[in-house]
This record gives C-alpha cells, structure tokens and sequence, in this order.
C-alpha cells in the first residue's frame, strides 16, 4: 500500500485514482482522532517530499550542467550518489509513514481499506481497457 494512494490524489505506483481513505471515513468507521494522526502523518510525508523533490530538481539540474561541459567523472558520480541518496531517503520516510498509518488504524479498519482499494484498482484497469476502445470509435 502506497501513502500516496491513501492521500487526497490517491495513486499506487502504477495508477491513479480520485479516491481517499477520508472521504471513507464512515465507512471505515475512522475516529477524528486518527483522522487527526493521519492527516498529521501525512502532512509531514508531503512536506518532507515536496522539499526532497525541490532538491532532486535542482540536483539533477546541476547534472545536466555538468554532463554537457564534461565535468570531471568524480563530480559526476558524486552528484549522482547524492541523488540516490536522496530518492533512498525518501522512499524510506514513506515506508516509515505507510508503517505508522498502519499502527494507527485497526486491522479491520486496514482490511477494509485494502478491499476498497483492490475495487478502486479494477475498476480503474476497466476504464483504461474500454479508454482505448472508445479512441478508435470517434472520428
């Protein structure tokens, strides 16, 4: 499970959809207090990623630079460990973050959610399979 897919724009790696564990709230049966520590939670991944991805852009800015003036190879591998680094850290801060949203929600609540999220899935895999056949259709 991806934290962004629970967040407002929802999205696993490979898809995405408009669907967000608050607008379940009820269905979820989510108290306000972990609505509270979810939002604080995921407030605090988007903050730490929006910054993180500020800084890979101007990183791989720098190396873009670098590759086109054939800078010396040490700086160029140097700027590209300090990339990964970086993408390293921040898919470790959303492991921890999807780790204490589970703490947060009960295994039913947690069961439920990943059911609803298997559903959002399919029927998003339905609309992009019927997507393709509605181009060739209007001409």
């Amino acid at each position: 499970m991806s934290l962004s897919f629970m967040y407002a724009a929802i999205s696993t790696a490979e898809e995405k959809t408009n669907e967000s564990i608050f607008k379940y709230k009820k269905e979820l049966s989510i108290t306000d207090k972990q609505e509270k520590n979810l939002l604080n939670i995921l407030s605090k991944l988007q903050d730490y990623m929006t910054k993180k991805q500020k800084e890979l852009n101007t990183l791989r800015t720098e190396l873009n630079k670098m590759i086109s003036e054939k800078a010396d190879l040490g700086r160029i591998k140097a700027r590209l460990q300090t990339i990964a680094r970086i993408q390293a850290d921040a898919t470790y801060e959303d492991i921890a973050s999807i780790r204490a949203i589970e703490k947060e929600l009960t295994a039913e609540q947690m069961a439920k959610w990943r059911a609803m999220q298997a559903e959002f899935r399919k029927k998003l895999q339905q609309k992009q399979a019927v997507a393709p056949e509605q181009k060739g259709v209007a001409k």
